[in-house]
């Protein structure tokens, strides 16, 4: 009956415990995961706080590798900094119960302070901004946020934005927010608004989610996973690609970072269906395996993107595919239109998408597990006229096999500012000056290019490396 989650693990006990022993009026301040603001297992987490707290402050730090972004002196990961105020009860009442906050003040630091006198400057700094009324707001299209100095030297940005009783809360972990702001634009209100253009140069965009035009494949281990009583829980034992053979049952399962510069790949696994230890086991397993078979796609998405190493966020197999551990499947209405969401999804406009909704707890990398990827704001395909959809397939076609750069170095990817303008113009029909060489495009790749989470680590140790029970309680 709390908002404890078994995934999100003892730290969501600490929230529970905080919130019982604090009195109408006290003051919660708590330093918490990341994925408290975007995790699946924190979805309670954040709704028990908008609805009893005001005030809310969220900290985060932009730095590029674990070490960097924390608050802790030992954690490894990327954690913030919550601080609220609990609500009292006469201001939760009334005709309507509303819940206590539907905003929040975000402040992104450049880095951990490295001295108390900087934290108190900034706090200070941070708790004058919010009484003045003198923040900017994440609706207000690509300005930036407001800047928070020590001496003359900004240390971070501040900005107020809308919080939600279901879903993740942004801004996280934005150096730069004025991208926080286009992707506002970009996915909330359907408008290509990117730094640079004025109010009156954006442009509408038929943007929905993905739930509203896909379905999302299955948790891989209902493809090939076994109970904890070694019983069968899916149907399919996973056996390596042999060259020249053609698999009856294809899986795409692992990242290999080299064979995913391109946006069409295919399978690495095939399925060999599991043989029941009777009749009645036997039929479950069939069952599964009709099951499983009927996810198969052309279209998967990258659950777990390490930007300083990888280079597509979705990808297109020839063949009907089971999407599996590193590569679910969004199966859509037909074959053009997963093809035109793969080349969409690989643009700089898909990619800012689905760097700011990611779970960005560990350095260069962007995670969307399956409960997340359905809420993520994508083209909406299905709105695209006949000519569109043919004019995008051919582009597909066109691009499918040309390599990419690592999302780290977007903004000297020459292939990827290709796409941008010839899907953006030919497809899309935007105005030239958008996508021009020194236009607001290539902006947008330029400032992707030097965000902190994207960068990431990259030649340390860790470089933002996760076990597999990281990964997996994540999910």
């Amino acid at each position: 009956g709390t908002s404890y989650h078994g995934n999100a693990r003892v730290a969501s006990i600490f929230l529970v415990l905080a919130d019982r022993k604090l009195k109408e009026g006290g003051v919660l301040a708590v330093v918490m995961p990341l994925s408290l603001l975007s995790g699946e297992a924190w979805t309670r987490s954040r709704a028990m706080l908008a609805w009893k707290y005001t005030d809310i402050v969220v900290l985060t730090i932009a730095g590029a590798n674990s070490e960097e972004m924390s608050f802790s002196a030992d954690t490894g990961m990327g954690e913030c900094l919550l601080v609220a105020s609990k609500a009292k009860i006469g201001s939760m009442v009334g005709k309507e119960i509303k819940p206590a906050s539907d905003r929040a003040t975000f402040v992104i630091l450049n880095e951990r302070p490295a001295s108390q006198l900087l934290g108190a400057t900034a706090a200070r700094q941070i708790s004058l901004l919010i009484d003045s009324g003198n923040l900017r707001c994440i609706e207000e299209g690509p300005v930036g946020g407001t800047s928070i100095y020590f001496g003359d030297e900004v240390i971070g940005q501040a900005l107020s934005a809308p919080v939600t009783l279901s879903g993740a809360w942004n801004p996280t972990r934005v150096a730069d927010l004025a991208l926080a702001q286009s992707a506002y634009q970009l996915g909330s209100e359907g408008r290509l608004w990117l730094p640079s253009m004025s109010k009156g140069s954006a442009v509408k965009l038929p943007i929905t989610t993905v739930d509203k035009i896909a379905t999302v494949g299955p948790y891989h281990a209902d493809i090939d996973g076994l109970t904890q009583t070694r019983s069968i829980r899916g149907p399919f034992a996973r056996i390596a690609l042999a060259v020249n053979h053609v698999p009856t049952y294809p899986i795409l399962w692992e990242h290999d970072a080299c064979r995913e510069r391109t946006i069409a790949f295919e399978a690495d696994f095939e399925g060999a269906p599991r043989q029941g230890n009777d009749e009645f086991e036997q039929e479950q397993v069939d069952h599964k395996v009709s099951a499983i078979l009927e996810t198969a796609s052309h279209c998967h998405y990258n659950k777990d993107f390490r930007f300083n190493s990888q280079s597509t966020a979705m990808q297109y197999t020839q063949t009907l595919t089971i999407g599996g551990h590193a590569w679910p499947s969004l199966k859509l209405a037909s074959k053009d239109q997963e093809k035109v969401l793969v080349l969409w999804g690989n643009t700089s406009l898909g990619i800012l998408l689905y760097w700011y909704h990611s779970n960005k707890q560990q350095g260069g990398r962007g995670r969307i597990v399956l409960t997340s990827v359905i809420q993520l704001p994508v083209l909406d395909v299905g709105k695209l006229s006949k000519e569109q959809v043919n004019c995008a397939v051919k582009l597909f076609d066109d691009f499918k096999k040309r390599p990419l750069r690592t999302i780290n170095e977007i903004d000297q990817d020459e292939v990827r500012a290709e796409l941008d303008n010839r899907f953006c113009t030919e497809v899309l029909g935007v105005s030239a000056s958008i996508t021009h060489p020194e236009g607001p495009l290539a902006l947008l790749r330029h400032k992707l290019a030097k965000e902190p989470s994207i960068r990431g680590g990259k030649g340390s140790e860790d470089e933002g490396s996760s076990s597999d029970d990281e990964e997996s309680t994540e999910d």
